[in-house]
């Protein structure tokens, strides 16, 4: 009988222990209940890689451009992760091919349209100087332009006193064509829009004997088109996220962290980001991406 006793000691000592085993197991942990919030589906398969572009790439040149380093947005790596709990995003910088021994400036920033040159608009009175037979002759050139044509009127130098009716022309790319008329006579003016929106080319009329020479603007400048934005959007939060440094070392390469949580966002909603990198100038924006705050 006492074997019997002793049995079903043991068997209640065993269930006491499992029981204060389990007990023991959850001091510490958290209630099971989900105290979570939901992140965008892209963070399901873990952290996003956003690229980087060199400046003069996403935004216009000059003055964006200046100081890119060949390369340096490929090496780098820019990794987006938005965990769950109270931080809301981690940003992480991995940076290569950049100079030595150089310190940096990163710009949590605004989100922005990267800038797209889609052509040169001409509307403007400028003046231009026509060579013919190494002798420059200053002239007045009105032009309206509608889409890619271009129409208007230019003071004629050769012979002076007279007005030539500009009838057709045109701007594609960087490349101008002007066409003149005053009666009979035909002058045709070719040419091309640099980067600060001067122009220079070459001039023929149709008289026999052909005369030609070449001419430049010396006043007025043709204006860039675009879409997306024309340069910095700002800072983020320039309350809580100031911008802030970091220095390579002897092989250009260094990383960087940032975790951004509730209070550096002004509440629920979805934000656009961007991460901006400066020496001298900027040379590494990243694409913009996307942080939901529930």
């Amino acid at each position: 009988m006492k074997k019997l006793y002793y049995l079903i000691v043991i068997v209640l000592i065993s269930s006491l222990v499992l029981t204060g085993c389990t007990f023991l197991s959850n001091i510490g942990q958290a209630p099971a209940i989900d105290q979570t919030k939901a992140k965008p589906a892209w963070n399901l398969a873990g952290a996003q890689e956003v690229t980087w572009n060199l400046s003069g790439a996403v935004m216009p040149v000059p003055p964006y451009g200046l100081h890119d380093i060949t390369g340096s947005g490929i090496a780098s790596k820019l990794i987006v992760n938005q965990p769950n709990g109270n931080t809301e995003v981690t940003i992480t910088g991995a940076m290569n091919g950049l100079n030595p021994n150089t310190t940096y400036t990163v710009y949590l920033s605004k989100g922005y349209i990267p800038y797209v040159f889609t052509g040169w608009n001409v509307d403007g009175t400028y003046v231009i100087n026509v060579e013919y037979l190494t002798v420059d002759y200053p002239e007045t050139l009105i032009l309206t332009q509608n889409g890619t044509d271009i129409t208007g009127v230019s003071l004629d130098t050769i012979p002076p006193g007279s007005y030539f009716i500009i009838y057709d022309g045109s701007v594609n790319g960087n490349v101008i064509d002007i066409y003149a008329n005053k009666g009979s006579l035909i002058v045709h003016m070719s040419g091309t829009i640099a980067a600060d929106g001067s122009m220079s080319g070459t001039w023929a009329d149709e008289l026999p004997g052909t005369r030609s020479g070449t001419w430049t603007t010396t006043s007025g400048a043709a204006v860039k088109t675009h879409t997306g934005s024309t340069g910095w959007p700002g800072l983020f939060n320039k309350i809580t996220v100031p911008a802030f440094t970091f220095t390579t070392d002897e092989f250009g390469a260094e990383s960087w962290h940032v975790n951004l949580r509730d209070g550096d966002f002004y509440g629920p909603d979805t934000y656009k980001l961007s991460v901006w990198i400066n020496y001298g100038g900027t040379i590494l924006i990243s694409d913009t991406f996307d942080v939901v705050v529930d």
